[in-house]
Parts: structure tokens; sequence; C-alpha cells
């Protein structure tokens, strides 16, 4: 459902007069339901450019006490709504458990790549490249863990090396019963692999490109 940013800004300054220590950043808003293309949180100094159709913010845009140049009329491109694992079933996972599950797995993604960055012996011989700066944290996560994954590189994931994902997602993500057919949700084009394009899709962070 999109949102237009006068009503996110009145539910934004609502949540702020009742949780007034949160620093809930509050969105700026241009005529006719846009965005203004920089917006601010207020509390930590940072600001950042959106896209003014849906504020969502450009990965690598946020500046700390100073306003980024921004393109002014940056919009979603149609890209983006043809994310074809928005309406795709998930087996045996019901409506609405479905993100719930994503999320988790996503957490549990994240908190095992810091882990392994923190630790002092790189597993795999050091194989950490320098992420890309223009990812955001979950793109990294998952571009991370494609590559633990793809041990011959060949830059998908066939079927013996989904057995490890399998069994990750199975001890790691709630709820369960999401996580016996997710292997299948993430084969889009069902060739019995899983692309980086399929992962990236399937843990819902594919972004345009």
């Amino acid at each position: 459902k999109v949102h237009s940013c006068d009503q996110e800004r009145q539910s934004a300054l609502e949540e702020a007069r009742q949780n007034p220590r949160e620093g809930i950043v509050i969105p700026e808003c241009a005529p006719g339901g846009l965005y203004k293309p920089v917006q601010c949180h207020q509390s930590t100094g940072y600001c950042w450019c959106v896209l003014v159709d849906t504020g969502r913010p450009l990965p690598g845009t946020s500046t700390r006490y100073e306003t980024p140049v921004c393109e002014s009329d940056a919009r979603s491109k149609s890209t983006e709504i043809d994310d074809p694992f928005k309406d795709r079933e998930l087996p045996g996972c019901p409506e609405g458990k479905k993100v719930e599950f994503i999320t988790s797995l996503l957490d549990a993604l994240t908190t095992d790549m810091v882990q392994a960055i923190n630790s002092a012996a790189p597993t795999g011989g050091g194989r950490f490249s320098e992420p890309d700066p223009s990812h955001t944290l979950e793109e990294r996560v998952v571009h991370w863990y494609f590559s633990q994954l793809d041990n011959n590189s060949s830059n998908d994931i066939n079927k013996r090396e989904l057995k490890p994902f399998k069994r990750y997602v199975k001890k790691k993500a709630k709820p369960k019963k999401c996580a016996r057919r997710f292997t299948d949700y993430c084969d889009l084009n069902k060739d019995k692999s899983i692309s980086l394009q399929e992962l990236k899709g399937c843990l819902g962070v594919s972004k345009e490109g």
C-alpha cells in the first residue's frame, strides 16, 4: 500500500508524541503527498536522499551534519514493483508469516556475518572481499552468505551446495513450517539451483540493477 508522505508524517508525529525519547524520524513532505528529496533525523544529525514518491532512502547517500546533494525528483523505478517474490506463495507458510520468517532468517545471517568478520581467523582463507559501499547491510549479508555456499564459485548454488542452506534455514528461522519449502520458493526458474539474484529476491533484498 502506498502511503503518502503526509500520512506517514502524521503517524510519525503521533508516535514521537507518545515516545519522545525514541528519536523517531519525521518525514519532510513536499506538495502532492511526495517526500522532500532530503530527509534528516533530527536527533542524530544524519541526512540522506530518498525517492520522492515512496520516501525510501537511497543507499550510500547519508551524511552527518551536512546536507547531501540529492536529485530533486528521484523516483522508484518501475522495476521495483516487478518484484517476482512479492506475491509469491511460500508453501506451508501462512500469509503474514512469510515476512516474519524472512526477517528472522536475515537477522540470523547478519549476526553470523558480523561474527565471522570479527573472528580472528577468517574462514575459507580470508575470503572477505571489501564490501561494496553502495550496498545496504542486507545486500552485503546476502553476498557474503552466497559466497559461503557457492563452493565451486559457479555463481549459483547447486543442489549439493543447497544442503547446508536448508539445514541453516531450518535451524535458525521461525516459524519452522515456513522453512520446509523455502529453497523451492527461492528457485524462481525451477532450475534446481539458486542464483545470487534469486537469493536476494527470496530474502527480500532485491533492488533494481
